[in-house]
């Protein structure tokens, strides 16, 4: 059981290692979980077995949200996700998954962005830039 449990946990997240800018990579996920309906019952003693899903996929990007998306109980078992992104500077892409009981958990990945000359593009850190300077 104990193996089981873990295993209902394990989450995978494909992201290219790198990209040229304006690219348009492909994210791949997927949730090893047994997305539980609460609808079965259990054939020897009659017992519903509870429901546990996978109901709520946050993805972000440095941060920032990019999507969210809510799942239902007709999703399958070991759920797969992919998604497209336009690689415009280097950063941390995120994965979250919430299940019906608040329990998270999270899987990251680095993109690596380069200009047309082969450098790096670093994300603009937005809490570092002075307004009043930079504006005027």
């Amino acid at each position: 059981m104990a193996n089981e449990e873990r295993k209902n946990w394990r989450r995978r997240l494909k992201v290219p290692k790198s990209a040229n800018k304006g690219e348009i990579i492909i994210i791949k996920t997927m949730a090893e979980h047994v997305m539980e309906p609460g609808v079965r019952r259990d054939p020897e003693t009659g017992v519903i077995y509870p429901k546990k899903i996978i109901d709520t996929v946050i993805c972000r990007f440095n941060g920032m949200q990019i999507f969210k998306s809510q799942w239902y109980s007709g999703v399958s078992a070991n759920p797969f996700m992919s998604f497209k992104m336009k690689a415009i500077t280097s950063g941390l892409v995120e994965v979250e998954w919430v299940d019906d009981y608040g329990q998270s958990s999270y899987k990251k990945a680095v993109l690596i962005v380069y200009d047309s000359d082969g450098k790096e593009i670093l994300p603009i850190k937005i809490d570092s830039i002075n307004p009043s300077k930079d504006i005027m």
